[in-house]
């Protein structure tokens, strides 16, 4: 079907097949071919497992649609099935492409990231209000200070850094 260009067709001999192999074809092909409402489709089987996750991220930012990913993972935040991945692999596409939306994923999806790998993201792409902001979250208050030394001008925003008492412990 996919051959034929009978992207509908194919979704439907997906559904029938229900393998991640089947529909990661699937929705590549759609990717290539521009029918993104199809592939979402087919995405959605395949975001669910974290070990496709980054092929199918690679695949869609090797053709320039990443929009189309961002919308694809939005999405599946939604699902039954969402794991820390599909919230982490969404922060990271924010941190390179949508910075200005990644500080309210953060705190709206605190306890679903996997934060190390985010604060890589945020180091690589010199997001450092966002790095202090997990570090702080992370109760690693040496490393947040020391980004807000070196980086002030950028990430020096109390508000966004829980109160502390005297012994370290958040309030």
């Amino acid at each position: 079907m996919i051959h034929l260009k009978e992207y509908s067709a194919a979704i439907d001999a997906a559904k029938k097949a229900n393998t991640t192999k089947t529909w990661k074809e699937v929705c590549m092909a759609c990717v290539q071919a521009q029918e993104y409402k199809l592939a979402n489709t087919a995405a959605m089987h395949i975001i669910i497992h974290a070990d496709e996750l980054e092929s199918l991220i690679k695949h869609y930012e090797s053709l320039g649609v990443t929009n189309e990913m961002i919308s694809v993972l939005e999405s599946g935040i939604g699902l039954e099935r969402a794991h820390i991945g599909i919230f982490t692999e969404l922060a990271i596409l924010y941190a390179k492409y949508r910075p200005e939306k990644l500080m309210e994923h953060c705190k709206n999806n605190l306890q679903k990231l996997n934060t190390t790998k985010l604060l890589r993201a945020c180091q690589k792409f010199m997001l450092w209000k966002e790095a202090v902001y997990l570090y702080s979250h992370y109760n690693e208050f040496d490393q947040a200070v020391n980004i807000m030394i070196d980086h002030s001008p950028n990430c020096l925003q109390p508000r966004d850094i829980p109160p502390v008492d005297r012994q370290g412990l958040q309030h």
